[in-house]
């Protein structure tokens, strides 16, 4: 028998194996997220995602119930990305100037005050046009029972933020749990978990603690947390193999959801690691379990004003090699 045949029989050497592992496969992703994120990209000239970020940042403004004038620091930026950008006829640069052609035209059915801001957007658009149509709509949800088709519940669903004031029946989550359950995990482990927030003074926190809560009616909102289990995965290559079974999980509940007349919009769990703690502990989680994903839902409003949430073309995304 080998050396390493000999040394993997010791159970002790072979988790200090494995944890170096481990911490080796954390420490390549911390340096390549470092080099490649946002900021960093943006640093180098690539402004594609920072440019999608500031229109969605702009889109959710304008779906405001009460909006007063905004986004003057966002379209400076967006603005001088739009400048920086290499290629004016790609997806970015086409949203980027539809952006600040609707935020202006907000501007005016307002009728707020023209800044300097609004003048430097419009010397800006003075020579531009796209073909794409960024901003904000009316959204009405699917009709219960008239079209169910596979295509229709997908292509029909849009984040929504705020609902109905009346609590989710457990008739209608049925469907949705089931779902859930159903949903392909790795090597059927199952590991994911799903928490339906009844109790008002844990609801009370997570209004308080949840990043991109901003916008929500939180007097009409639901939560549920999606979790899962560090204790389900066997080695450093299943590492992220948890909050991407934790989303594959989420879509099939939410799209369920959606079938049954309730809104939802998903957030990605991004807190510090004393809110995450703090979380943790009020629901009571063991310590192996962490939150992937938290849902805001509720029964839809006969329409919704939401993000136009442009999505990019079968060309961009799709290539064959």
């Amino acid at each position: 028998m080998s050396l390493k045949s000999l040394l993997k029989q010791n159970k002790c050497i072979r988790n200090l194996g494995k944890r170096f592992n481990i911490f080796r496969a954390f420490f390549h992703d911390e340096k390549d997220f470092a080099a490649q994120y946002m900021e960093a990209a943006s640093n180098k000239g690539d402004y594609r995602y920072s440019i999608l970020l500031l229109v969605h940042s702009l889109e959710k403004g304008m779906c405001m119930p009460n909006p007063r004038p905004f986004g003057f620091d966002k379209v400076k930026q967006l603005m001088s990305e739009l400048n920086n950008l290499k290629e004016n006829r790609s997806f970015e640069y086409q949203l980027g100037v539809s952006i600040l052609s609707a935020w202006k035209t907000f501007f005016d059915e307002k009728d707020w005050d023209k800044v300097p801001v609004y003048q430097e957007v419009e010397k800006f658009l003075l020579d531009k046009e796209s073909t794409l149509v960024a901003g904000s709509k009316v959204y009405k949800p699917l009709q219960r029972g008239i079209d169910n088709s596979f295509e229709s519940i997908i292509c029909s669903r849009h984040s929504v933020r705020d609902f109905q004031k009346r609590p989710i029946e457990k008739a209608d989550l049925e469907l949705p749990i089931r779902c859930f359950i159903e949903t392909p995990t790795a090597c059927n482990r199952q590991m994911c978990r799903l928490i339906c927030v009844k109790d008002q003074k844990i609801k009370n926190v997570l209004d308080n603690i949840i990043l991109g809560i901003h916008g929500f009616n939180i007097d009409t909102v639901q939560y549920f947390l999606v979790t899962y289990e560090l204790a389900a995965f066997a080695y450093s290559g299943e590492r992220q193999q948890g909050l991407f079974n934790a989303g594959l999980c989420t879509m099939n509940f939410v799209n369920a959801l959606h079938v049954n007349g309730i809104g939802s919009c998903c957030l990605q769990w991004s807190n510090k690691y004393a809110e995450d703690l703090k979380v943790r502990k009020l629901l009571g989680l063991s310590e192996s379990e962490r939150i992937g994903v938290v849902i805001g839902a509720g029964y839809y409003l006969p329409e919704n004003v939401v993000p136009c949430s442009v999505r990019r073309s079968a060309e961009e995304i799709f290539r064959e090699i």
